[in-house]
């Protein structure tokens, strides 16, 4: 299989600054961009630059290792490992159990099938709630992604943007 550029999996500025503008983040809060790639994210956070944290695997940094609790985990994770393997229900199990806030992924539409009544379940008893789903696309991209927010307040809603990215 032929490598794709490293820009297929990046998200763009104007899509992350969107998204970030819509998480309620807190300058004070402490923020962890979990796969910080090109650093869009983590350049971006609407936090003070002090509390901006970056884990990135391919600059030694493993996700699956953070110890450090974080008001926030935020960011584009990477869908498959290097097996293929789908990543997404790992990164919310363990954005969950680092978070004291919340946390927001962009994710593709197979996420759907990873939010079992029973994961969902164990979200609920951790205090994490789906509070917003913001329906988003980009024209490199196959289909809809969806940037879905996690937190404390136990309400849910859906919202969409109309421009492609």
């Amino acid at each position: 299989m032929k490598d794709k550029s490293p820009e297929f999996y990046f998200t763009k500025e104007e899509m992350v600054k969107d998204l970030l503008a819509i998480t309620p983040i807190k300058p004070e809060d402490v923020v962890l961009d979990a796969g910080s790639g090109n650093l869009v994210w983590f350049k971006n956070l609407p936090c003070l630059p002090e509390n901006r944290r970056e884990c990135e695997i391919e600059r030694g940094c493993d996700f699956y290792e953070w110890k450090e609790e974080v008001d926030w985990v935020v960011g584009n994770p990477p869908f498959r490992d290097k097996n293929g393997k789908n990543q997404i229900p790992s990164w919310i199990e363990k954005a969950s159990t680092i978070a004291r806030k919340g946390f927001a992924f962009l994710i593709n539409h197979k996420v759907f099938n990873c939010l079992t009544p029973r994961r969902l379940e164990k979200l609920k008893e951790r205090g994490f709630y789906l509070q917003h789903i913001r329906i988003v696309s980009d024209k490199r991209w196959f289909g809809r992604y969806y940037y879905l927010i996690w937190g404390k307040e136990n309400k849910n809603f859906v919202s969409w943007e109309l421009k492609s990215y």
